[in-house]
Order: C-alpha cells, then structure tokens, then sequence
C-alpha cells in the first residue's frame, strides 16, 4: 500500500529465537486522532496513539517489533503524515516513509564494577571484626 520499492515484508513473529524489540513511536505535531502503520503491520493495521500525559499535542505508541529497518507513517485526522525530523526515504511513485532501525537489545547484562555508584563490591569489610562478631556468635549458642 505505501512501499516505497525496498522490501519492507516482515517474518511472522511467532518464530523460533526471534526477539521482539519495545519501540516507541511519538508523533510531536498535534492532532485529534493520531494512528501510526508502516511495515511491521504489513501496512494493514492502523494502531492508536495516545496523548502523553501533560503533553496533549504527543502522540504515542509503543510496538513490539522484529529487529532489522521499518518503515511507516502517521495517519492524523485523515492525513497521511511523515515525520520531516527523523530519516525518512522518497520511494519510485513519490511515496514517502519514514525509516526506523529496531536492534536486539544487548543479550548480556551491564556488569558492575567496583567505581559503579551504588555497587556494593567497594565496601570496606573489617575482616578481624566480623570474624570476632562471628566467633563471639557462634559461643553463645
């Protein structure tokens, strides 16, 4: 419907390993009635967005989506809309979408290290005092 000639067809989500990626969408222009469609819906599905709080002219959506390039658009009070601030790409027909790379998220957790704020591997530990506590304990059991 709104391919721009590159292949934006997606695998279905239900394969094996395939790791779906939280993505927020945010239309920052105002509207009344704001949906967001692109590829990852096969341009078929037209999600809602929701005003963010405090902020009634944000527009929002968060989507679970297949790593790898997306194309979509907005649809604002029966308008289809690009947004002219993120990269975007002018297809054969004039078509324009704008572009999204989804990435996996990094599979292996940040590890501490002993100057991270907050990480109890740079705690001083009185070793003769706790072994003293320990033995005292210990006794009177």
């Amino acid at each position: 419907m709104f391919s721009s000639g590159i292949d934006s067809r997606q695998e279905p989500s239900g394969l094996a390993g395939a790791m779906l990626v939280p993505t927020r969408f945010v239309w920052p222009y105002g509207g009344k009635r704001v949906f967001v469609t692109g590829s990852f819906t096969r341009w078929s599905e037209h999600l809602p967005m929701s005003p963010v709080e405090g902020c009634p002219t944000v527009f929002q959506a968060i989507c679970s989506l297949m790593p790898g390039f997306h194309q979509y658009k907005f649809y604002v009070d029966g308008e289809w809309r690009h947004d002219e601030q993120q990269p975007f790409m002018r297809g054969n027909h004039g078509i324009v979408n704008t572009l999204f790379l989804t990435r996996e998220p990094d599979p292996m957790p940040a590890i501490l290290s002993p100057g991270t704020p907050g990480n109890r591997m740079n705690m001083d530990v009185d070793i003769e005092a706790f072994q003293h506590v320990e033995i005292r304990h210990t006794n009177s059991l």
